[in-house]
Order: C-alpha cells, then sequence, then structure tokens
C-alpha cells in the first residue's frame, strides 16, 4: 500500500445535536448498570499498517462529523461536537489462531466501559495481525448508531485506507444526523398498536422467567459459532419448506432449544416460553431518513406453550403467525411506548431490585438480533472474508444471538450473563439451536 496522502482539506460538519429515541434512552439507562455495548470485526485480506489504518479512520469520523460525542439521559439529548479526532488502534498480534484472539477482544470490549460525561469518542478500534490479514474491530457505544450504520461506517473506512490520498466521504450519508426520533402512526394508529401489543404482552405474561440474577453484577460473556455456505443452505431450506422466514426459524429455535434449562417450569403457574425479536425500523421513516447515521430500532415477543415433545412445524407456523400479526399491523412500533413505562418503573426500584426485573416485566429467556452485511469488496485490493458481531445482553435478557448473514453464510454470536445463566447451558442451548436450524436432531 503505499502512503496516505494528506493533502485533502478536511470540511468537517459542524455542531449536531438532537433528542434521542426511545430505545436509546433505555440502552442510555441500561450502560448505567453495566456498559452496553456492541462490537463489529471484520476479517480482511490484507495486512494494515496501524499508523495508515488510523489516520484514514481519523479523516472519516472527522469528516462525518462522528467525533466528540457527549449524550445526557435526562431528558434524553445528545450531541456531536465534531472536529479532529485522534484515532489509536489497539494493536493485537493473532500468533497461530487470530480469529480466538479477535474473539477474545470482542468479550472484553463488551464489558468495557465508555466514559458517558463530558465530552467523548464513542468508537474504539482494535486490529488482531494475522499471516496476510487483517481483522478489524470496531466496539461502539451502543446508544449511538445500529448495525447497519456500522457497516456503512466500516465500508468507508476500509475504503479510505486502501485509498491512495485522502478523499471526501463517498457516502454521505454518514453525515446524516436529522433526527433519532421513530414514527409511531400518529395517535389513532398508535392507539390501535398499543393495544394490540397489550394483548400479546398478557399472553406473553403467562411466561415461565429466567432463573434470577441473584448479585449485583452484568457482566457479559461472549462465543461465536459459524455455518459454512452448505448449512447455511440447509437452513434456508428449512425455512422455505416451512413458509417461514430465517427469523421465524431462528425464533422457533430458540423456544425450542431453551427446553431443557426450562424444564422446572411445569411445575409453575406460567409454562409458557416467550422469546424477543430486535427489529429495524428504517422502512418506517420517511424515505429522506431512511440512510441517516443512528440508531433506529425496536422489538417484539413471539410465546407458545412449548411441551416437551412439541413439533417443529407445530413451533414454526405459531410463530410465523405471530410475527405475520406484527408485521401487518406494526405492533412493534408499540414497543417504544413500552420502553418508556419501562424505562419510569426501572428508574425507581433499587439496584437490588433492577437485577431481576426485566425477567418480570419482559420474561423472554433469549432474543435474536439479525444483520445482512453482503457484497464486501474494498476495491480491487482486498475483501472482507467474514464477519462477527457480538452485542451486550444488558439487564433484560439472559442471552442474545446476533444473527449476521454474511457472503452465502451465517454467522451467530451468542452473549449471556453468567450471573443468571451459566456458560455450560447456553453452549448447550447454542448446540441445540443450531441443530434446528440446520435440521438435525436436537442434543439431549
Amino acid at each position: 500500500m503505499g502512503e496516505t496522502g494528506q493533502n485533502l482539506q478536511a470540511v468537517t460538519p459542524g455542531p449536531v445535536s438532537g433528542k434521542l429515541n426511545e430505545f436509546q434512552r433505555t440502552m442510555l439507562q441500561w450502560s448505567g448498570l453495566h456498559p452496553y455495548n456492541a462490537v463489529h470485526v471484520a476479517r480482511v485480506t490484507a495486512e494494515m499498517a496501524p499508523e495508515r489504518f488510523a489516520r484514514a479512520t481519523s479523516h472519516v469520523l472527522a469528516q462525518a462529523g462522528l467525533t466528540n460525542y457527549a449524550v445526557r439521559e435526562k431528558g434524553g439529548a445528545y450531541r456531536y461536537e465534531g472536529g479532529a479526532v485522534e484515532v489509536v488502534p489497539l494493536v493485537l498480534e493473532g500468533g497461530d489462531d487470530p480469529v480466538a484472539v479477535a474473539h477474545r477482544e470482542m468479550e472484553r470490549q463488551l464489558n468495557e466501559p465508555f466514559p458517558r460525561e463530558g465530552l467523548f469518542q464513542p468508537f474504539r478500534w482494535f486490529l488482531v495481525k494475522g499471516k496476510g490479514e487483517t481483522f478489524v474491530g470496531l466496539s461502539y457505544f451502543h446508544v449511538v448508531a445500529d448495525a447497519e450504520s456500522i457497516g456503512r461506517l466500516l465500508r468507508e473506512v476500509f475504503t479510505a485506507v486502501f485509498d491512495e490520498t485522502l478523499q471526501p466521504l463517498r457516502d454521505g450519508s454518514l453525515a446524516q444526523r436529522r433526527s433519532s426520533r421513530v414514527p409511531t402512526g400518529g395517535p389513532f394508529g398508535l392507539l390501535r398498536r398499543t393495544a394490540a401489543a397489550y394483548g400479546k404482552f398478557q399472553r406473553m405474561r403467562q411466561s415461565f422467567r429466567s432463573p434470577d440474577c441473584p448479585v449485583n453484577r452484568f457482566d457479559n460473556e461472549w462465543f461465536g459459532r459459524s455455518l459454512d455456505a452448505e448449512e447455511t443452505a440447509a437452513v434456508l431450506a428449512l425455512a422455505k419448506r416451512h413458509g417461514a422466514t430465517v427469523n421465524d426459524l431462528c425464533l422457533a429455535g430458540v423456544l425450542e432449544a431453551v427446553i431443557p434449562a426450562a424444564m422446572w417450569r411445569f411445575e409453575k403457574k406460567r409454562q409458557h416460553l416467550s422469546a424477543g425479536c430486535v427489529v429495524n425500523l428504517r422502512r418506517d421513516l420517511p424515505e429522506a431518513r431512511r440512510r441517516d447515521f443512528g440508531l433506529f430500532l425496536g422489538s417484539f415477543s413471539v410465546t407458545h406453550p412449548v411441551p416437551v415433545t412439541v413439533r417443529l412445524d407445530e413451533l414454526i407456523a405459531s410463530v410465523h403467525a405471530q410475527t405475520e400479526e406484527v408485521k401487518r399491523a406494526k405492533l412493534y412500533l408499540a414497543s417504544l411506548l413500552e420502553f418508556r413505562m419501562n424505562r419510569f418503573l426501572f428508574a425507581r426500584q433499587p439496584l437490588e431490585k433492577q437485577r431481576n426485573f426485566y425477567r418480570k416485566a419482559y420474561p423472554v429467556w433469549g432474543s435474536i438480533t439479525n444483520f445482512k452485511m453482503d457484497g464486501f469488496q474494498i476495491g480491487d485490493k482486498a475483501r472482507v472474508a467474514d464477519y462477527y458481531r457480538a452485542v451486550s445482553a444488558g439487564p433484560a435478557l439472559p442471552f442474545v444471538i446476533g444473527v449476521t448473514g454474511f457472503d452465502g453464510r451465517l454467522q451467530f454470536g451468542f452473549t449471556y450473563r453468567p450471573e443468571v445463566i451459566k456458560g455450560e447451558i447456553v453452549r448447550g442451548i447454542a448446540d441445540r439451536f443450531l441443530q434446528i436450524l440446520t435440521g438435525k436432531e436436537p442434543v439431549a
């Protein structure tokens, strides 16, 4: 690679301020207990000089105005001051197993706090050096962005790294932050959705709760699993055979996979099981705002009795019917009101009750968050060969599965809270989950 030119006069946006949306404000509240971060790692088929990477990344962030961030929990306001920033990536030697080194750093970054007070940089970068390749990691304060925004930022950074000279932003949407507000569909639409969502919430209240958290600790542990192209094709074929989406199949897989961990529910009053799903709300934004940099997410849940001998086709059909109702009535928009209510109640609890608040208010065992990242070529000089994600479980979930579609393959990141559910149990759930998705017999 040639040296990055420095003859471009950077044109940076001025300060930008605004209000956080309901999910962002909830994430900010959660981060008061424990870091609520997300981490993306791309495996790039070229070695990157750390100095060159730092210079190009600093340039991109400054041009996009994604620097010197401040956030205020009271009132839910944020501000980017903009201006220059000096990126100093953490550089790690990959040794004989750079994937393992990258994965360990992903877990560490999930638990590493951002300042939250005064001005700070909401992005942290790390490089894991391999033979003829580099694992580029970005850990970020999750309040600032969703996976779609981060994917576009990484594309811009990688292109800049391989440019002969620094260039203006190719993706101008990285500098667009017009509003974090998410539409609710008007007062009458919101009323209808809230009523329908309340009915679903009442059904979810029949669900067996996950184990309680006995101590005031919210640490996250993480591990990754991958499917090859053949196994991924089997997942797609199974979903198609049942007339469902891969997301439906994943939700059904979670419900069935946790059965061995929740056997004692049959001794309790609440015997159903519930799983959650995070959804991208950009399709509900005005078209001009759909590529804005920021976080636009909602959520919903599915519930089923899930007897020990449940048939997978029955479970998929039930989940599919529920998700179709959610999409048809846009019930995921009602989650914004749910975030607000839970935030209000959560803030009024002592820490000893906060640690178990969500197992009662939102009794899901696990959640799915999906992201597709395909077509990631970096000019003619390199390409992204793999893509990994880790997302925080926060105080609301025992575990969360980040499902990433990349280059015809599926990558899974399992984040869990070991004080709530032990690692060996989660790994058993992961084994069962992946065997269900690929059409194999589940592990007993």
